[in-house]
């Protein structure tokens, strides 16, 4: 019997090429789609879960509410993860991280700049399950200005020589000792280190303050440990310690403070295998996913399938009366009604099987492309883990399932009396549900092309949004640094090009560099309840100019007053925090000391607001002071010549520091850094809509195939009675268009309510303007318009002496 339904499968599948073609076709792209995103959401989900003890492993973060501004922050004070595995039982290990920024490693004459270096303590190794392949596990982290690379940074340096034990000289001034190798970390991890170095080699490591926070800190609890039961001894631990620093600065209590509403201060678990999914906070290791990107992206892959899976059923229903006869035939020579459903569900099984191979094929072809769009590193050997191979028979099935049983179930229902006397009319029972199917189809297309619409729209905004500073033609030389003191030598030769109008030294930008939060209050008093927190950056006198920032009250720094290093420059922003009306001869004092010392600082001028974060927040307070920062060097230049430029610094740059490595970029393209999970989002949401369209548009076309065959006669009979050709292709087309119309009605709400949501986390937003479900409503109409009207101009065209004749 199996084999007898098979054979028929078969026998059908070739008898009918065109629309076999098209539902291979359609089902294979649906597959295609839905496993690649399936290998993205199966990595994101499996982020951190490699580690054997990953269920026990937790980071503690901190919410602090200071002087009217709310932090979020992924660091604690150095002081917090000794004191956890001191005062808390449950806590069997902590284990700190402290990143520093980038540093220039060398080696013999091997010079990189490495980003993924951190500095740590020797349980790192017994926490995380991170191999050692080299070295003593207890010790390689013990010793001061001992470092231990990952395997693929010792083969960068040393190619198949061993290591341990030779020297890595960091930034040109401390030498560190290789103590051991340690296995890649894997891709699926939130965080990448290729080296780390000894904690005990910076000055912060044994330092007991808990009034800055700046080290990211893990626990390991011990089995059966429960993690809310950690997290509410926290208060008390804040209380005892933070509390008794609090107000020695102060002079006030923490309860005082708490009940005034000026500070807050929150402790919270966040188990390790969240942290890449759901953390979003100040002083990430790395920029994280999203589970909202992992819900959205696999509700594509849901509806990309179904849209792939209603094509089936369209046309199998539609094109029910064609098989009608063979229904009754087999009805009367005793075939029941589940044999037939059985049939027809081998068909729709084997033609999904068919287009799983097709799909796998081009998983193979299109990977490549897809791990450049998302950033990851899929491999096509990863889909043959277990939980893919399992996704891969089910979707499969499902499919196959999904696609044949209700035509399955609508032709086996035929009478066979009925069919046999030819009263069965072409797919007269199927009518309303495939056209719902049809309205389903291009409704998810359609939000498809409206998110992609938004998110571009968006990206236009930030784009041409005035920053408060001109990005354009800025070139920044990394690095600075390692000029030492040679480095405004190096500015001033680099001025006599005159293709470079200005240039600054400074670490800080307005785009991805340098932060420093400090405390900073009015008029001198640190007790004043303005008191709080914000960034503090160092310039000089070029940087205003050279970023093209504007002084709206008072005046630049000047190397024409002697007093400005006493001198301070604010944004509008600090003025209003302050409620300075006219903030120019105001004071402000900054914390330069744990124990309560201040420096007092004049307000000379004041910046227009500019953007120095993303756009998804608000504009916060800032104080620039004149303080030498060697970090970064800022060029402003002529938009000509721009390879003669790069051309002569690489050649000043060999002169002054020969050897060491010379790295720029450009401000516009650090600037988008800032959004590139939206640019991502974007494309993949572009790429999808796309396909979705490309499926039902298949759909479509096979159904307008279809009907125009059915009718045929009926079109010949019209022009023989003097219907025109535009009449004849209005007739064939105008269900489709009007099909899609309803599409467009159906999926306006859905899509406003969906990219509403998702520009509530900017801060600074463009409208959802009517014009983009305007431009969805076009294209998405003369798409189906397009698809359908090839066959309606041909059927239009044909002579009709042969369309009556036809059947």
């Amino acid at each position: 019997m199996i084999k007898n339904y098979f054979k028929t499968a078969v026998r059908n599948l070739f008898l009918h090429k065109g629309y076999s073609l098209i539902n291979i076709a359609g089902l294979a792209i649906g597959m295609a789609c839905c496993l690649l995103i399936l290998m993205f959401v199966n990595n994101e989900l499996s982020c951190d879960r490699y580690h054997e003890n990953a269920d026990r492993i937790y980071r503690v973060v901190s919410e602090v509410k200071f002087g009217g501004r709310h932090f979020k922050l992924a660091v604690l004070p150095p002081a917090a993860a000794g004191t956890f595995v001191k005062e808390l039982p449950e806590v069997k290990d902590a284990v700190r991280f402290r990143n520093r920024g980038s540093y220039i490693i060398k080696y013999a004459d091997k010079s990189f700049k490495e980003d993924r270096l951190i500095f740590s303590e020797p349980s790192f190794f017994n926490i995380f399950s991170i191999p050692l392949l080299a070295g003593n596990v207890k010790t390689a982290l013990k010793n001061p200005f001992s470092i231990v690379l990952s395997k693929r940074s010792a083969e960068k340096y040393f190619g198949q020589e061993n290591p341990v034990g030779k020297i890595l000289k960091l930034d040109n001034e401390r030498d560190y000792r290789i103590t051991g190798i340690y296995d890649n970390i894997p891709a699926a991890s939130h965080f990448h280190f290729d080296f780390i170095a000894s904690l005990n080699s910076i000055e912060e490591f044994d330092v007991t303050d808990w009034l800055r926070d700046n080290f990211q800190t893990y626990l390991l609890l011990r089995e059966n440990a429960d993690g809310r039961a950690v997290q509410a001894k926290f208060p008390q631990i804040i209380k005892k310690y933070f509390g008794a620093e609090i107000e020695k600065v102060t002079g006030k209590s923490l309860d005082e403070m708490i009940k005034s509403g000026y500070v807050s201060i929150t402790y919270r678990m966040q188990p390790l295998t969240d942290i890449h999914l759901y953390s979003h906070l100040t002083a990430e290791l790395e920029p994280n996913g999203d589970i909202k990107y992992v819900y959205i992206f696999s509700a594509i892959a849901f509806f990309i399938l179904i849209i792939a899976s209603i094509n089936f059923m369209n046309l199998a229903t539609a094109r029910s009366a064609v098989r009608a006869r063979e229904v009754g035939i087999r009805k009367v020579l005793g075939s029941e009604r589940r044999h037939l459903v059985v049939q027809f569900l081998t068909e729709s099984i084997l033609l999904s099987l068919i287009s799983m191979i097709i799909a796998l094929f081009l998983i193979h072809l299109l990977l490549p492309y897809f791990n450049q769009l998302s950033g990851k590193e899929l491999a096509f050997a990863d889909s043959y883990h277990f939980i893919l191979l399992l996704s891969m028979f089910a979707i499969t099935l499902f499919t196959g399932i999904i696609a044949g049983l209700y035509p399955a179930i609508i032709i086996s229902s035929f009478r066979p009396a009925a069919v046999l006397k030819g009263q069965l009319k072409s797919g007269s029972q199927s009518t309303l549900m495939r056209r719902s199917l049809v309205v389903f189809q291009f409704t998810t297309a359609i939000v498809l092309i409206i998110g992609t619409l938004v998110v571009i729209n968006q990206m236009n905004f930030i784009q041409s949004k005035k920053l408060g500073f001109n990005k354009e033609h800025v070139l920044i030389l990394e690095n600075a640094y390692l000029l030492e003191n040679q480095v405004k030598a190096f500015k001033n030769e680099m001025l006599k090009n005159p293709h470079i109008l200005r240039a600054t030294i400074s670490g800080y930008l307005p785009v991805p560099s340098n932060r420093t939060n400090n405390a900073v209050f009015p008029e001198g008093e640190i007790r004043d309840e303005r008191t709080t927190s914000m960034q503090n950056w160092e310039i000089d006198y070029d940087y205003i100019d050279t970023m093209g920032m504007k002084i709206t009250a008072g005046r630049n720094f000047s190397r024409d007053f002697s007093t400005d290093k006493s001198s301070v420059i604010i944004n509008r922003k600090l003025a209003k925090f302050f409620g300075w009306a006219d903030p120019i001869g105001k004071r402000l004092g900054t914390l330069v000391s744990r124990k309560g010392e201040t420096k007092i600082f004049t307000v000379i001028g004041v910046v227009e607001d500019f953007h120095f974060q993303s756009l998804r927040e608000n504009i916060e307070p800032l104080v620039l002071f004149l303080k030498e920062n060697k970090g970064l060097m800022s060029f402003r230049i002529k938009g000509e010549n721009i390879a003669g430029v790069i051309r002569s610094l690489r050649q000043a740059w060999d002169k002054f520091i020969p050897g060491q490595p010379f790295e720029y970029t450009f401000m516009d393209d650090s600037f988008k850094t800032v959004y590139q999970g939206e640019l991502r989002l974007s494309k993949i949401f572009g790429i999808f809509a796309t396909l979705a369209i490309l499926i039902g548009c298949l759909g479509l076309f096979g159904l307008a195939a279809f009907i125009s065959e059915q009718r045929t006669r009926e079109i010949g009979i019209r022009k023989v009675l003097g219907a025109t050709v535009a009449g004849i292709i209005n007739l064939l087309s105008r269900e489709f268009i009007i099909l899609v119309g309803i599409a467009n009605l159906a999926a306006w709400p859905i899509a406003y309510l969906i990219m509403d949501k998702w520009l509530q986390g900017f801060a600074y937003k463009a409208s959802l303007s009517p014009w983009i479900f305007v431009i969805s409503c076009i294209l998405s109409l003369g798409i189906a318009l397009l698809t359908t009207s090839f066959l309606a101009v041909k059927a239009a065209l044909a002579d009709p002496v042969k369309s009556i004749k036809y059947e």
